[in-house]
């Protein structure tokens, strides 16, 4: 088997069969969102002044959309001078709050500057699943503002819980997507501190103010938030390189389910040359067979993926029509056989004896004509593979000379792994049946040639084919699941990780 093949082999693995509207299933609980919500908050603010997305340079920080240089500060800054609440502004120096004058109770907020968000405490995140629709996020945080006023430097620590309605769509590319549809701001603990000192007279009114004024601003956190995880969804439609030969892209198939409990994305896959176009491979006659739905999720589970068995069927489809599972064995390949002469051969068969009284290196042909057929049961899965082997005799200058052909009808069970987030299969053999299907050296019991044939699957063939299917199937990634040393249950024609 061409060394070369295996990474050929990786980019057919995932070849869909055309007929079936789901390859994969991927259920998320909401712990699973939660958590990835939550790590991308982590993300975007990290301790300290906020930094990253939502930090300096960002949507809240200096120079950002909210920060000192946007909307929040600045001069013609809404909160800035000129703006809403700056000198000049609405609320400023000749406006409503400057008539007391500028020594009067008002004078911090009639000349308030450079108001900045400075600091965002990490946030505690929840959420439940609303069944159709999305989901219900609770996102609490506090947030640290300073500015500048004429008596001084002003402090600002504003304790805030977000509520959000998120809708679940899709794009139209196909990407799944958390969209906002309704976000509502509650403020509380608002603490002013202005370092020469504040009447609380002027702490209520600026309380009041910013508690007109903050929710409008503060629910573009969510936004953000979403969009770092709606980054994250996206992976699922992300072309996975493998080598230099192609690429697989996972599809979502259709608008993802949301129950009270989890969410369920149905999965396509897409294999693509590294030229550009994609892989068609015919895989016979239609799969009528609905994949089967996936069984209850446990409560210490965080995520499924069911993989149907017409997926793994086409895998196993791939690599026949890809010659993956063709072999040639020559002397010496494989230490554990013995030597392939036309003398060990004669050793069993008394023809060949006869045919060859001059001992010839022999050349032992195996290929699978047939595309293998792939059955799951409760706890077992088999592999039924019908292969043929020729005994070839080498005469001087490579002339070969075919002395027989055998069919084997052999049953392989399946045990399957997950390493590396790869989907790893490795088989043994339960049985073989031989028959002959044609003979140069005359008739013979083939059961004389079991215990090779045997000897032959253990040593060479079963390995190799193991080889090619250790190299493992990159599963689907969504939310950074990593479904490596997952609890794998085989059920009746689905294939489960539990992660």
């Amino acid at each position: 088997m061409p060394p070369a093949l295996g990474m050929a082999l990786l980019c057919a693995l995932l070849a869909p069969a055309l007929s079936q509207p789901r390859d994969a299933v991927l259920r998320l609980s909401k712990g699973v969102l939660s958590d990835a919500l939550a790590g991308s908050l982590r993300d975007g603010i990290p301790a300290g002044d906020a930094g990253g997305t939502l930090g300096q340079g960002g949507l809240l920080g200096d120079g950002g959309l909210l920060g000192t240089a946007g909307i929040l500060g600045g001069p013609g800054g809404l909160l800035g001078r000129g703006g809403l609440l700056g000198n000049g502004g609405l609320l400023g120096g000749s406006g409503l709050l400057g008539v007391l004058g500028e020594g009067g109770l008002l004078s911090t907020v009639q000349g308030l500057t450079g108001l900045r968000i400075v600091e965002l405490t990490l946030p505690r995140v929840s959420l439940r699943l609303l069944p159709g629709v999305g989901v219900h996020l609770n996102l609490y945080t506090r947030v640290a503002l300073n500015g500048k006023s004429l008596l001084g430097l002003l402090d600002i620590a504003v304790e805030v819980n977000v509520t959000a309605k998120v809708r679940l769509t899709m794009d139209g590319m196909g990407y799944p997507r958390l969209v906002t549809e309704s976000c509502d701001t509650l403020l509380g603990g608002i603490k002013v501190r202005l370092l020469r000192g504040l009447l609380p007279v002027v702490d209520n009114l600026l309380a009041g103010v910013l508690n007109r004024l903050l929710p409008n601003l503060l629910c573009p956190v969510v936004d953000v938030a979403l969009g770092l995880v709606n980054d994250q969804l996206g992976l699922v439609n992300s072309l996975v390189p493998l080598g230099l030969l192609g690429s697989v892209q996972y599809t979502v198939s259709s608008l993802p389910l949301v129950t009270g409990h989890f969410l369920e994305v149905d999965l396509n896959t897409v294999v693509g040359r590294v030229a550009g176009g994609l892989v068609d491979y015919p895989l016979g006659q239609p799969e009528t067979v609905p994949m089967p739905p996936l069984p209850p999720m446990a409560d210490a589970s965080s995520s499924q993926l069911g993989l149907s068995v017409s997926f793994l069927s086409s895998v196993l489809s791939i690599l026949q029509r890809e010659g993956a599972l063709d072999l040639d064995i020559s002397t010496g390949m494989f230490p554990e056989l013995p030597p392939l002469t036309t003398s060990t051969l004669g050793a069993l068969v008394p023809a060949v004896f006869k045919a060859y009284p001059e001992p010839r290196e022999l050349l032992l042909k195996i290929a699978v004509p047939e595309a293998p057929v792939v059955t799951l049961k409760k706890n077992k899965g088999v592999i039924q593979l019908t292969a043929t082997a020729e005994l070839v005799a080498i005469h001087p200058h490579d002339v070969q000379e075919s002395l027989c052909l055998l069919n084997i009808d052999a049953s392989l069970v399946a045990q399957f792994s997950v390493e590396d987030n790869k989907l790893k299969i490795s088989v043994t053999l339960e049985k073989a049946e031989l028959s002959l299907v044609s003979s140069s050296i005359g008739g013979f019991d083939v059961s004389l040639l079991e215990g090779l044939v045997g000897r032959v699957f253990d040593a060479a063939f079963l390995p190799a084919m193991n080889s090619v299917l250790g190299r493992g199937v990159p599963l689907p990634r969504l939310l950074n699941i990593d479904f490596t040393d997952a609890d794998i249950d085989v059920i009746e024609d689905l294939l489960v990780l539990s992660a």
